[in-house]
């Protein structure tokens, strides 16, 4: 994380307006662009990326709130440049001293800033790739004859103390599989389900999934490691729905 703060902090001078990539299901653990001291005082856009596997209602409270606050929001499927025009529009209609105005691409890992750099230029720059990490360093990208982007690494607070905020990372695929217990944040899934969304609660019990996928082992005992992987991997696909693990009403 230091490589990447420290990567923008050297080009700070050069950026005229600032994008924030969000998840859109933990909007509020996903907001990073503080971290990024030296762009506190440039314009800066939010987008809730991965609308499509986010709560709808949840994601127009969090556009709400966000612009009531005063900060341009928007919502989108990355991977889909139609899905970001009223963006680029917005983007490109930005002043700048220079003869471009350049844009810094920001937010936590795996929030899919790649893919939406690829969207917003219409063409396949970015490396974009659904785990956490990829992008090691920063590089301008034009976006077209007006504008260029930088794509930067992802960044997260260094040490993440609150536990409910850590398994909805791991879940959501922000945090490396080296960096949690698989079957923890399975378990942690299922225990939320329980409480917010009941109707879907049955679908995310460790031993019934194993059951369900065949995934036993020797003795007919439920392979729960492997069936966690495989939960998490669905439901980072949307095969378990659409949710929101944040409320913009809650502190």
């Amino acid at each position: 994380m230091a490589t990447g703060l420290r990567a923008v902090l050297e080009s700070a001078d050069l950026i005229d307006v600032v994008l924030e990539v969000r998840d859109a299901r933990i909007p509020r653990s996903t907001s990073v662009a503080k971290l990024h001291r030296r762009l506190k005082n440039k314009p800066t856009f939010v987008l809730l990326n991965r609308e499509d596997l986010a709560d709808p209602s949840l994601t127009r409270a969090w556009l709400a709130t966000l612009q009531k606050a005063g900060t341009a929001a928007f919502s989108a499927v990355g991977t889909r440049a139609a899905s970001l025009r009223s963006l680029r529009t917005a983007l490109l209609a930005c002043k700048s001293k220079r003869s471009r105005i350049r844009i810094a691409v920001v937010g936590a890992p795996n929030t899919g800033k790649s893919s939406v750099i690829n969207a917003l230029i219409r063409r396949k720059s970015a490396a974009a790739h659904d785990k956490p990490g990829v992008t090691k360093q920063v590089r301008w990208i034009p976006l077209d004859s007006r504008a260029e982007v930088l794509d930067t690494p992802g960044v997260l607070e260094p040490k993440i103390t609150n536990a409910q905020v850590a398994w909805q990372l791991a879940l959501c695929g922000i945090l490396p599989e080296s960096a949690f217990d698989l079957e923890h944040v399975a378990a942690q899934f299922a225990a939320w389900l329980a409480a917010h969304r009941p109707e879907y609660s049955g679908a995310a019990d460790l031993e019934t999934f194993a059951r369900r996928h065949g995934m036993l082992q020797s003795g007919g005992e439920p392979d729960r490691l492997n069936a966690a992987r495989v939960l998490i991997k669905e439901f980072r696909a949307g095969k378990f729905g659409r949710f929101t693990f944040e409320d913009p009403k809650a502190i």
